[in-house]
């Protein structure tokens, strides 16, 4: 099997990242239509998109969903949805982020006496969301007190703040602010392994081969005296 194979890069991949990158965007934009908004931080918004591209990873490979992820921000880009926090760039980074720690995972994994899809997204999602919320740390703060100003952020988020009990103030917003935002990234990125697995775990799933072939995770996790389940 070559390298190229092995990431997910062939021409049976094209279809499949043109469809998960279109159908990001459609599941993205049903996101901001329900308002399903982190209630602590309200400017934070949960994405049903990103299952698509952990999808496109589990069953086309990384190259594709990489491919995936760049179509739904230049989509989002060239529409304008979600910019007003420049989403779409922060998304990027998230999913990215995110990305690299399931590959890491599913590397680690694939080492083990035992592999299965289990292992490799369960270590795979704790790695992504560690990766993803320390990712995001550093663009959320320089938009807080570069852009926005800290003062301008707590007028905006004081009142979800009270409503669990917490007053924001100079001395202690920032690191409030950046802690909720962790935990926004991490719940976000739970949700969506969470969804992703039971979605491929399904055997209606696993027992389909897509574009001529199986699951790129199947593949990726067999083992010659271990098949990956």
């Amino acid at each position: 099997m070559s390298s190229y194979t092995r990431v997910g890069l062939d021409s049976r991949s094209l279809a499949g990242m043109a469809v998960f990158g279109a159908l990001a965007v459609v599941l993205t934009t049903i996101s901001q239509a329900l308002g399903l908004n982190f209630p602590v931080v309200p400017y934070l918004q949960f994405d049903l998109g990103e299952i698509a591209i952990l999808l496109a990873f589990f069953i086309f490979g990384p190259v594709p969903a990489l491919v995936s992820a760049f179509i739904e921000f230049a989509t989002l880009m060239t529409i304008g949805q979600n910019v007003a926090f420049f989403g779409p760039e922060l998304k990027l980074i998230a999913i990215l982020s995110s990305l690299t720690g399931v590959g890491i995972g599913l590397v680690v994994v694939r080492r083990m006496r035992r592999p299965t899809i289990g292992k490799a997204i369960g270590l795979g999602a704790a790695l992504g969301l560690t990766l993803r919320a320390i990712a995001m740390t550093l663009p959320n703060y320089l938009l807080i007190v570069y852009l926005y100003t800290l003062s301008g952020i707590i007028a905006y988020v004081s009142g979800a703040f009270k409503l669990i009990g917490v007053v924001l103030s100079d001395s202690n917003a920032l690191i409030l602010i950046l802690s909720m935002t962790a935990v926004f990234n991490a719940l976000q990125f739970l949700f969506v392994s969470v969804a992703s697995y039971g979605i491929v775990s399904l055997p209606q799933v696993q027992n389909t081969r897509v574009a001529g072939r199986r699951l790129w995770i199947l593949t990726y996790l067999q083992k010659k005296d271990s098949p990956a389940t």
